[in-house]
């Protein structure tokens, strides 16, 4: 876990690194799937959500679509106070953890399916020929033998 520290001046310093860092950076070290913990330098005090929320406001700021409409901002405020909100978190998360192990899957496999060596014409028809006598133990017609009517 990558610690960085929050000072009263409003920067961010980076333990690791030993420099202060901006939002940008901070963003780009999520996108790496590095994770973070933000504290007030002074006060411990743990600082990690309210800095990962003006990530997204700088992201949406720079013209970024936004993932939060105001119609989910509007429900999200309304959960809070309600004892429901205990359980929606834990279910939100998991929606999210699951619908990005997807597109994980999805890009993966993408990547595969655009990297493979492709067969030129005269081998994928060569290939559909072999399966076609394998499926039906038939030779398939091709367009200079008569029909089967005709001979």
């Amino acid at each position: 876990m990558r610690l960085l520290k929050k000072y009263p001046n409003r920067r961010i310093y980076d333990t690791k690194t030993s420099k202060f860092v901006a939002l940008a950076e901070i963003r780009q070290m999520i996108v790496d799937r590095e994770s973070i913990k933000v504290v007030h330098s002074k006060t411990g005090k743990d600082l990690t959500r309210s800095v990962l929320l003006q990530v997204i406001t700088d992201m949406e700021t720079e013209g970024h679509a936004s993932l939060l409409t105001n119609r989910v901002l509007e429900e999200l405020i309304r959960f809070y106070g309600d004892k429901i909100v205990e359980m929606m978190g834990p279910y939100l998360e998991q929606q999210i953890l699951q619908s990005l192990a997807s597109q994980d899957l999805i890009r993966e496999q993408l990547a595969n399916a655009f990297t493979q060596p492709y067969p030129t014409p005269d081998q994928a028809i060569k290939q559909m020929i072999e399966q076609y006598q394998k499926f039906t133990g038939q030779v398939p017609p091709t367009d200079d033998s008569p029909p089967e009517d005709e001979k």
